[in-house]
């Protein structure tokens, strides 16, 4: 609870400072998402120019090779800063949105979740903000969704 009051007021904060910011939930309660069929919403935030935001995902497996990733699509929704993440994503995979806008440089904050057999881990988003995952994050997150 500490933590996601923690988390919901840095985002506030961060909001209102002009930063750029990614956030992701369910297309339930978006009715043009779920008429995609879409497997997630993402929600950006941008206080510059928010409509020049733009949102990629992809959905990274192990194989016997390694580390495989597949892109998903990505389409903008009518409401400015949401987009909605289309694509089946297999169980046991991780989900990697990453969120560019020409105002903020190289700056992409940057989401990972997991996959079970029931669908997405919502408990399990992890954000990253000025540094991108590492190998090791994403190999962690692979790891633990194999539990």
């Amino acid at each position: 609870m500490k933590r996601t009051l923690a988390l919901t007021a840095l985002l506030t904060i961060a909001a209102w400072a002009g930063a750029l910011t990614l956030q992701v939930g369910s297309p339930d309660a978006n009715p043009e998402a779920k008429s995609l069929n879409a497997a997630l919403v993402a929600d950006v935030t941008a206080c510059h120019e928010p409509a020049k935001s733009t949102v990629t995902a992809s959905y990274i497996q192990m194989t016997q090779s390694g580390v495989h990733r597949t892109d998903l699509q990505v389409k903008q929704l009518k409401a400015t800063g949401k987009f909605a993440v289309i694509g089946t994503i297999p169980p046991g995979a991780v989900i990697e949105l990453t969120v560019t806008n020409p105002q903020f440089g190289n700056y992409q904050p940057r989401v990972l979740l997991r996959t079970d057999t029931r669908g997405i881990e919502w408990a399990s988003i992890k954000h990253f903000y000025s540094t991108p995952p590492s190998d090791a994050d994403v190999k962690a997150a692979l790891e633990a969704s194999i539990d």
